[in-house]
């Protein structure tokens, strides 16, 4: 199973695309979807506005696909599952590329500048590199580092 998240906002032109991948054939595993304020209902894929059990779900996928909030990436990153992070260009002075920047140098994960560029990246889902036996600490000290050279 595919679970996609777009957090608590919006993020249309995500869901709409996988919506699109999963009509035209390209995706054929079963998605789940949670869409947050997301204006346009899916077609193709179950969806809920918002699930208190999202990182449960998110622990049993095969593939996690997420906009680039930091929240989302970083519980992504935690569970250590194949991921996709996809930029939201439409967020302020496109901050969600540059903290994919540095983070992916950390823990090697995959993410696409766009949701136009999910389709390619498919084959390049991987889980985010282990972050070792602490995890809040050294994830908490890489977000701020990258935050303020940012």
């Amino acid at each position: 199973m595919i679970v996609v998240t777009v957090g608590t906002q919006f993020f249309d032109e995500l869901i709409d695309e996988v919506d699109r991948l999963v009509a035209d054939g390209v995706v054929r595993d079963q998605v789940w979807a949670q869409v947050g304020l997301t204006k346009n209902a899916p077609v193709h894929i179950d969806s809920v506005a918002f699930d208190k059990d999202l990182l449960g779900k998110a622990r049993e996928a095969d593939l996690v696909i997420t906009h680039a909030g930091t929240g989302s990436v970083c519980e992504m990153i935690e569970l250590g599952r194949p991921m996709i992070a996809v930029v939201n260009r439409t967020k302020a002075a496109n901050h969600q590329r540059e903290f994919l920047e540095q983070m992916s140098e950390l823990y090697d994960f995959c993410w696409v500048d766009g949701p136009e560029h999910l389709e390619a990246a498919l084959s390049q889902a991987r889980p985010a590199k282990a972050l070792g036996e602490s995890t809040v600490g050294p994830l908490a000290e890489d977000i701020r580092a990258a935050l303020l050279s940012a």
